[in-house]
């Protein structure tokens, strides 16, 4: 099951939301599907979330996987020089003037309402394979727009909580997670390296012939792993 964070989908927008905010949303969908312990999985942008509700939620999550993820900025070395150059003077702003900053965000994202695959990219080959496969680069164009259904807002606040503090250290979040990472998605790959040596008893994996969106490929050994 997935969910959609503050301003994305069908769901409002919270403004000044962080990243570990997201964990009492994650809670309170449980309390209602009467989950008393679950496991979660983030991708992308959703690994700093899925790992902040490991470390607020404590033993209701029973485990948690993560894959081609960033790393909160004020902690992984060389994260900041990975930023897409465009995106660090609102990076920056992010630490003085959040709200200024997801403005801003807001206006340089509104060209992705138009046409989601300027939002996916596909840098790498193993990016591009699958952005012109017509079952996965469908897939994921619909779900970006599904996403961007109301507006660039909800993106903006997601960026703007990714580039602030986190609010918890890499080395809090319980030990065992499970770490995936694409050779190919090089603006991933300080992020990975930090994670893999700093998260507690952490078993990570590299996929030598994916980019950022290799997990498009792996789904099933993602959500099997134990």
């Amino acid at each position: 099951m997935t969910f959609d964070r503050p301003g994305f989908g069908g769901s409002d927008r919270r403004d000044g939301r962080t990243v570990l905010d997201t964990a009492a949303d994650v809670a309170a969908l449980a309390d209602g599907l009467e989950l008393d312990h679950f496991d979660v999985v983030g991708v992308s942008a959703g690994g700093g979330h899925a790992l902040g509700c490991a470390v607020a939620l404590g033993d209701r999550v029973s485990g948690v996987a993560v894959a081609s993820m960033p790393g909160p900025l004020d902690e992984v070395p060389g994260a900041w020089d990975a930023l897409d150059r465009r995106q660090r003077p609102a990076a920056d702003m992010s630490r003085e003037d959040p709200p200024r900053a997801a403005r801003g965000v807001e206006r340089y994202t509104q060209r992705w309402l138009d046409d989601p695959t300027t939002f996916l990219g596909g840098g790498t080959p193993d990016d591009r394979a699958l952005l012109a496969d017509p079952d996965s680069g469908g897939m994921l164009r619909a779900d970006v727009a599904e996403a961007l259904r109301p507006g660039a807002a909800g993106m903006a606040d997601d960026l703007v909580a990714l580039w602030m503090p986190w609010g918890f250290r890499i080395a809090d979040v319980p030990p065992g997670a499970r770490l995936w990472h694409g050779a190919q998605d090089t603006r991933g790959e300080p992020p990975f390296r930090y994670l893999s040596a700093t998260l507690p008893a952490c078993r990570a994996r590299v996929w030598p012939d994916a980019g950022h969106y290799g997990v498009v490929r792996h789904w099933r050994e993602v959500l099997t792993a134990d």
